[in-house]
């Protein structure tokens, strides 16, 4: 999987020209409403995919997931949130993301006698990132401060996307 995310990240990168990369969004122009994304050590865990549609200049909406399998145990994890552009200079933004995560873990029975075992939970998130947009690649980090049945964690993420 590691090699499925890092492929997907060269492919995404070598679609970069320097034309899209020096253009810069203004902040009453969108380029695409939709955004279209990968990441690694995000919203949705190791690593996941996402969906957000822009509904203002500074307002988004999105939803991130993932399907992991770590020793045998099955985690699906779903992560709805609200990102907002703080401000905006150029092509470079500040943005912050608040939003909630699911996650369903099954565990698969490896004896007959044994049904095996599930459980879900959830928790939330709050970032503080920055974004590079180019017309039609963006390319984000974040710093987040996760909170579930676990306690509380810091965690950092980068995601690609691409607006179709």
């Amino acid at each position: 999987m590691h090699r499925l995310f890092a492929a997907m990240v060269l492919l995404g990168a070598s679609s970069v020209s320097a034309d899209e990369l020096s253009e810069s969004a203004d902040a009453d122009e969108v380029p695409g409403k939709n955004l279209v994304y990968v990441e690694g050590l995000g919203k949705a865990g190791l690593y996941g995919v996402g969906y957000e549609r822009t509904l203002t200049a500074r307002l988004s909406l999105g939803v991130a997931g993932s399907f992991a399998v770590i020793r045998d145990q099955q985690l699906t994890t779903i992560a709805p949130y609200v990102h907002g552009t703080i401000v905006r200079g150029g092509p470079h933004a500040l943005f912050t993301e608040l939003g909630a995560t699911f996650v369903y873990s099954r565990l698969p029975s490896t004896v007959d006698d044994w049904h095996g075992m599930s459980d879900s939970g959830g928790g939330g998130f709050a970032s503080l990132g920055w974004e590079r947009a180019g017309q039609r690649v963006v390319v984000r980090t974040a710093a987040s401060i996760v909170v579930g049945e676990g306690g509380i964690a810091p965690w950092v993420g980068v995601a690609i996307g691409f607006r179709p």
